[in-house]
């Protein structure tokens, strides 16, 4: 006889446990601003689509598919026009609204993990951390039962449901099952815990100076502010967030209404607001201390709860399991395990920090599993500071006889974080695994095209010089004081064209592959 999970066995008692009901207002709270932070993130998708989407921007989406087939694997395809990625990004925009609003969430939210996975792969040059949190939430908002409270059909009395005050008494009571809300937050530690625990492997944050690092890199928001002044204040910084990151999983597991909880919060919350503040990585922190509001739900709800008056009594669901309760916890379940492999194969040295995990595309099945299920997930943050760490600046000229003169460096090299990113392969500074011959492809097509988006701005512009400025930034060159000269380019610009001339390849390897002393 088969054997059936009931309260009475063990695995039985603990299931029924995860799928005690909890109260459903602070998972909406999380919602509604999950819900403006994927507004704001597809309305910057959409303002960029030029540079990044379209067929004529800055990546060739043809080169980009043959170097990296499974990429291939969503809803855009090379060949696409670029109002197709307008109108996704549109529909992505409008499906946000709905979220916030409460408006079948769930259902929105599946068109939202679908058009996020699709971008992020689209653009796999430039995905960075925001994609990866960015459709991880999308996906979770499509397994938890949101959309019990919160939402503008109660408020405004739609389908027979209670208005205003009465509607807010409702909310204050109503519980929701269990099991995807605790897995969610389970995962939410998992990402804390193990991006606090791999940064004791870098010498850099060991050492104090891997925040100062940080923010000398392209993707801090003011890079030239940070100086050789600031140095003790950031050793301090650095570790402290060394020894509050990985505690921040006590939030999930800390009593009501512990200080100790409390403190934690204080600090959680100036550790992702000093990130979005100091570097261009703002949604996901913003995604990360929305999802905060779940274990805090007892005194959300306590505080909420003495505000109102008489409470209704909604039915208490049925502490089960359904489809989407089993799919968060084999999610939790598959996100572990392939934490535990890539933590082993770093114990093992293969490879080092900040380095891809392997040369073969399947030595961890479970990441490749995970992928063609839609999801890219590493929880290795910030500890390849040591390897990846640089700043690069550059010179910018006009070189028409008589007329020489510099030129914004910002009008060929824009400074946002996927521009940015993109500029990473000048100097073959970057993550994805390529052999030389296709990272030299790929670093020619995008000077080329960015040749050629000035050459559209600037359509008689004459000639143009380009030249890089690198050099890594160790705790003896924090003044940036040891800059590489590396000329990327000439360009001519007639009649709204670009004619190319690159001046050199990727920098030699002790360029970028240092490793500080």
């Amino acid at each position: 006889m088969a054997a059936t999970w009931t309260p009475a066995t063990f695995p039985g008692a603990i299931m029924h446990t995860l799928a005690a009901p909890i109260h459903a207002l602070p998972l909406d709270i999380m919602r509604v601003v999950a819900g403006a932070v994927l507004f704001v993130y597809f309305a910057n998708a959409l303002r960029h689509a030029g540079d990044f989407s379209d067929p004529d921007g800055l990546i060739d989406h043809r080169l980009s598919a043959r170097l990296f087939p499974p990429t291939r694997i969503g809803l855009f395809q090379p060949g696409m026009p670029g109002w197709v990625f307008r109108a996704v990004y549109l529909c992505a925009c409008a499906a946000a609204v709905l979220v916030v609003f409460g408006w079948h969430p769930r259902a929105a939210a599946a068109f939202l993990f679908a058009a996020a996975v699709s971008t992020y792969r689209w653009n796999a040059l430039v995905a960075y951390l925001d994609d990866c949190i960015v459709h991880l939430l999308c996906l979770w908002l499509v397994l938890l039962p949101v959309g019990a409270t919160l939402s503008l059909p109660d408020l405004i009395g739609a389908g027979g449901g209670a208005a205003g005050p009465t509607a807010a008494a409702d909310w204050a009571a109503a519980t929701v099952p269990g099991t995807a809300p605790r897995a969610f937050m389970a995962n939410m530690a998992l990402i804390y815990l193990v991006a606090g625990l791999y940064k004791f492997s870098s010498p850099m944050w060991r050492g104090g100076s891997a925040m100062h690092a940080a923010l000398k890199m392209p993707i801090a928001r003011t890079p030239d502010f940070w100086s050789i002044r600031h140095r003790r204040v950031l050793r301090l910084v650095t570790w402290a967030a060394l020894v509050l990151e990985p505690l921040f999983v006590l939030i999930f597991v800390l009593p009501a209404g512990s200080a100790a909880k409390w403190a934690l919060l204080a600090a959680a919350v100036v550790f992702h607001a000093g990130i979005i503040a100091t570097l261009k990585i703002p949604y996901s922190n913003a995604l990360m201390l929305a999802a905060l509001a779940l274990p805090f739900t007892p005194e959300i709800v306590q505080g909420i709860s003495q505000g109102v008056a008489a409470p209704g009594t909604p039915a208490t669901p049925a502490a089960g399991n359904g489809p989407a309760d089993i799919a968060a916890l084999t999610l939790v379940a598959l996100l572990a395990i392939m934490s535990v492999w890539q933590a082993v194969r770093a114990w093992r040295r293969l490879p080092k920090p900040g380095q891809p995990y392997s040369g073969k595309a399947w030595a961890n099945p479970v990441r490749a599993l995970l992928w063609l299920a839609g999801l890219y997930q590493s929880y290795r943050l910030f500890d390849w500071v040591d390897e990846r760490n640089y700043h690069a600046s550059y010179e910018v000229r006009s070189l028409r006889p008589g007329r020489e003169r510099s030129i914004d460096p910002r009008e060929l090299f824009p400074e946002s974080m996927r521009h940015l990113l993109l500029q990473s392969y000048f100097f073959g500074n970057v993550w994805l695994q390529m052999e030389p011959e296709k990272l030299a492809a790929v670093r020619n097509s995008l000077l080329e095209r960015h040749a050629r988006r000035f050459a559209r701005a600037h359509p008689e512009a004459g000639d143009i010089e380009a030249v890089g400025v690198v050099q890594r930034i160790t705790p003896d060159n924090l003044e940036l004081s040891r800059g590489e000269r590396l000329p990327l380019m000439r360009f001519t610009c007639a009649n709204g064209q670009a004619g190319v001339h690159l001046l050199d390849g990727p920098p030699p390897e002790p360029a970028l592959r240092r490793v500080p002393d």
